[in-house]
């Protein structure tokens, strides 16, 4: 950006060749009468706006690489960044539509006019040189634009800023229901839904019609100066021209320099809007945390043994005042089975985002081989936690890269992980095996068929514990049982898992068994011994055999 605010004072240096020739034309040519001398200055002249017309192109691409790298390197930046530190779905869409607004702006025409601005003193200097009165005229227009620009910026600064919000805000209620249209229309929302998004949508409209009425007055009032300012410099210059004071070459030279020198201005009374939006998404995007410390664990380097710890683990929802786990304490020795019961809403899929490193606890710690979960699910490495979330997310694109979570992994390993949990003929069946294209939040595909995706994707690249959050949910009872030989299976083979569920065939895996109610751990030991406390707290019972 210096560079190209530098190019940007060659141009106006080069754009000085119009007025001089202009003024040699009048002052030397005409009155001699020489074809040379014209031409001669014709040539220079021609030259000049050569010279400007390259450094213009090599001034507009250094602009247009420097987005184009901003928008490569730190958009990258922004979805690793955020998915490796949690950060909620809302900010970094804000993130992204900040990055969007500075992108645009560096490679618009307001950034020309801001970079064209400030080499406003060489015309006004010009002015000053042919006549001091002419430099005065000049310099009370430039000051009438400057005081134009700064009020639009106090009149509109503030309330740009709750506009943005505003329109964030409908957007993100546009966003969440038309995501979901078919079922919104189903429910009968579509009446309500549009009437609340109106709602929202009304301040956002009301804020943009006030800003642009702001916008139109100084916007008219900035024509009005540089309109009253060329009639000004007209009549003062006629009048020293009159008094044999000036040439009639220096009167035209010096409403060609005006002009020149007063268009940046005009137009950036418009840009401060554009510069405000683009600086407040500036401070946003440098406020951004620097990259997330992760570590980086190789699979060839270091195997960790899959020892869980929580210690009292304390975990809060955003919308919520009472915690959802409350100073839960357990410890999961290497390839055993955990099992976590209770009540619904009782707090098990929490604890097993937990356990899978999705959720980070406000207090206490949960760790693995004594280190931070998250810290180990969300580094370079293959995460050691394979997670099956009871909603099961996919993301656009094929059913292989899904389950090797788009990296460049061999069919071979992304056959072997589905194989591994018994999802292998459900995936081949599908109309293009394993290069079946999945939609936006898996459609196209049934319950049925998102889950055994998540199911070898949670299995892909030999974790040490696997998590399943209701994992028979879509399952018929023959689905059931053939999940219930996988996982005992996988039991075997060393590998550790957490099961949040309430069917009975899949308790009978457990050798440890979580009880929890209200988010409060009831009771937590071998699987037999919290089956007799069960038995002797009957209140219990149906809830975990229901």
């Amino acid at each position: 950006m210096l560079a190209a605010f530098l190019f940007s004072g060659v141009i106006n240096v080069l754009a000085l060749a119009t007025p001089l020739f202009t003024l040699q034309v009048f002052e030397t040519v005409v009155p001699s009468g020489s074809v040379e001398t014209l031409i001669l200055l014709a040539l220079m002249a021609a030259t000049a706006g050569l010279a400007l017309m390259l450094i213009e192109i090599v001034r507009d691409r250094i602009m247009l690489r420097a987005s184009t790298w901003l928008d490569h390197t730190l958009g990258q930046h922004l979805l690793e960044n955020g998915l490796k530190a949690g950060t909620s779905a809302d900010d970094m869409q804000a993130e992204i539509r900040s990055l969007a607004v500075l992108r645009g702006f560096l490679t618009g025409p307001m950034l020309v006019a801001l970079f064209d601005a400030p080499w406003m003193p060489i015309y006004l200097t010009a002015l000053v040189l042919l006549h001091p009165i002419l430099g005065l005229v000049g310099c009370l227009s430039a000051l009438l634009l400057v005081m134009a620009g700064v009020l639009l910026s106090l009149l509109t600064n503030h309330l740009a800023e709750e506009t943005q919000a505003a329109a964030e805000r409908s957007e993100r209620w546009w966003r969440t229901v038309a995501g979901r249209s078919h079922v919104a229309s189903a429910l009968g929302l579509a009446p309500g839904a549009t009437e609340q998004w109106e709602i929202f949508n009304r301040s956002h409209v009301a804020g943009s019609y006030s800003a642009g009425k702001r916008t139109s007055l100084i916007k008219a009032a900035s024509r009005a100066v540089r309109l009253l300012t060329q009639i000004a410099i007209y009549g003062v210059g006629a009048y020293l021209v009159i008094r044999s004071e000036l040439s009639p070459g220096a009167l035209v030279a010096s409403a060609i320099l005006l002009a020149r020198g007063l268009a940046p201005l005009e137009a950036s009374v418009m840009a401060y809007r554009s510069a405000g939006a683009a600086l407040r998404a500036y401070r946003r995007l440098k406020a951004h945390a620097a990259d997330a410390r992760t570590i980086s664990v190789r699979s060839s380097e270091a195997q960790p043994e899959g020892r869980v710890c929580l210690t009292g683990v304390t975990y809060y929802h955003p919308t919520r005042r009472a915690p959802s786990l409350a100073e839960i304490s357990l410890t999961l020795e290497p390839g055993a089975c955990l099992a976590v019961v209770g009540p619904n809403g009782a707090g098990k899929s929490t604890l097993a985002a937990i356990i899978a490193g999705a959720a980070v606890p406000q207090i206490g710690s949960a760790d693995l081989d004594g280190v931070a979960i998250s810290r180990w699910q969300r580094g370079s490495s293959q995460p050691p936690i394979g997670y099956l979330p009871d909603d099961a997310p996919l993301i656009e694109g094929t059913v292989h890269d899904n389950i090797a979570r788009f990296t460049d992994a061999t069919l071979i390993s992304v056959v072997r992980a589905a194989m591994q949990v018994g999802v292998h003929e459900t995936l081949q069946s599908l109309p293009q095996g394993y290069d079946t294209e999945i939609g936006p939040l898996g459609n196209g595909l049934s319950l049925r068929e998102r889950r055994a995706v998540a199911l070898a994707r949670a299995a892909f690249g030999s974790p040490r514990l696997i998590v399943l959050d209701e994992p028979e949910l879509g399952l018929d009872g023959g689905g059931v049982r053939a999940l219930v030989n996988t996982l005992s299976a996988l039991k075997k083979t060393g590998v550790g898992l957490v099961i949040a569920t309430q069917d009975q065939r899949l308790l009978a895996l457990a050798d440890r068994t979580v009880l929890l109610k209200d988010g409060r751990l009831q009771a937590f030991g071998a699987a037999s011994d919290v089956a007799r406390r069960l038995d002797r707290g009957r209140p219990h019972v149906a809830a975990v055999a229901q």
